[in-house]
């Protein structure tokens, strides 16, 4: 059973804004477009895996999706991992196409793709890395020692897989998870942790989940100056909503929205910084009035710091 939803991480929900509202003139443009592209990608390949997943035994297994946790060191990010009573999995997407190469001679992964070569840092190494981390983990937390194991999966039954036949325990196309779910079902037979407890390994591993927070606007040196300001219309998302009798007003396609704004301020958050002021809220809003921008800002019931001009509203 799924103990969370499948849903886009804070990096990927972020460079779409950043998209959404990047100015067409802004030169690294091209740059943040290919970024959203790779993660869109992989994306839908963790989605895939859902159906995969139905087939396993849904009593005995707890599926965590896109978990990133602190090791007492470092973070690190595992697209899934599933836990049994017997043993945990940790999952890793790829969702690449043309002809993958696992060159272990030089621990890198090779992608060809017509006449282009593109090289990559290894996927088992970074399985393996995060399998380590995991263990340590549990060793912070007091969890119980349940072993480990990791697989890579590329999403796409097209792509061409390559490498030395050491590798193909650990690399696999996704149509062979279940194959090789039943593999490692025969070899862990014995149970080490009972239902409850592993329900609360689970609920220790969702509480410490600590999903990313990224600045992208110094990732890629964007000044606010080349974002788009402004309401974008629900419908034909054009950023021309004007505020009219308590509702936002497209004039491109006559739509009527009373909570447009919401969207707007949750970019601001997610782009620019965790707190709002009256003041930032009509400068990217384009709001004159700051009465009307108080109402709106207050009706969102968003908690708040400070008081009259110096009050800061605060992300979710």
């Amino acid at each position: 059973m799924f103990i969370n939803e499948i849903c886009k991480s804070n990096r990927l929900k972020t460079t779409e804004i950043l998209v959404k509202r990047l100015k067409e003139t802004y030169r690294l443009r091209p740059n943040v477009v290919e970024d959203l592209r790779k993660l869109l990608a992989g994306y839908r390949g963790e989605k895939d895996m859902k159906y995969y997943f139905q087939f396993l035994p849904d009593k005995d297994c707890l599926i965590i999706h896109n978990l990133r946790l602190y090791d007492g060191k470092t973070y690190f990010q595992m697209d899934y991992l599933i836990l049994t009573q017997k043993f945990a999995l940790i999952v890793e997407c790829k969702n690449y196409y043309g002809e993958v190469e696992i060159d272990t001679n030089f621990n890198q992964m090779i992608r060809k793709v017509d006449e282009k070569v593109e090289g990559y840092s290894n996927p088992i190494s970074q399985a393996k890395r995060h399998q380590r981390q995991l263990q340590k983990y549990f060793q912070l937390h007091n969890l119980p020692p349940i072993p480990i194991e990791f697989i890579i999966i590329f999403s796409s039954s097209s792509t061409v897989l390559k490498g030395s036949p050491a590798i193909r325990d650990k690399v696999i196309h996704s149509h062979s998870f279940i194959e090789k779910w039943d593999n490692l079902s025969q070899k862990y037979k014995v149970t080490v942790v009972e239902g409850k407890l592993l329900r609360k390994v689970s609920k220790n591993l969702l509480k410490n989940n600590t999903p990313e927070s990224i600045d992208l606007l110094r990732k890629y040196g964007i000044p606010q100056s080349d974002l788009i300001t402004g309401v974008q219309c629900p419908s034909c998302e054009k950023f021309a909503m004007i505020r009219q009798k308590r509702k936002w007003f497209c004039p491109h396609c006559n739509t009527y929205d009373k909570h447009a704004h919401h969207q707007t301020v949750n970019d601001y958050f997610l782009l620019i910084k965790a707190t709002i002021t009256n003041k930032e809220f009509r400068n990217f809003a384009n709001i004159s009035s700051r009465e009307t921008a108080a109402k709106m800002l207050v009706k969102m019931n968003l908690r708040s710091i400070g008081e009259n001009r110096g009050r800061k509203y605060q992300k979710p």
